[in-house]
């Protein structure tokens, strides 16, 4: 299932995935996995992506 809420908030700050990844010490192509749903962030990758987006965990992950 695609997380449109990942891409979303990436895209209001700003950022490309590119730039998210370099942030999270992520390759592009992981973030774009993660976004399409492909695969499923560890927990400490989730929590990291949130901070660097200033969004709630729960915001960006729950389905």
């Amino acid at each position: 299932m695609k997380n449109m809420r990942l891409k979303t908030a990436r895209v209001s700050q700003g950022m490309t995935q590119m730039q998210l990844a370099e942030e999270v010490g992520l390759k592009e192509i992981e973030i774009s996995r993660i976004e399409t749903g492909r695969v499923n962030a560890d927990p400490a990758t989730k929590q990291r992506i949130s901070e660097i987006l200033g969004k709630p965990l729960y915001e960006l992950f729950n389905s």
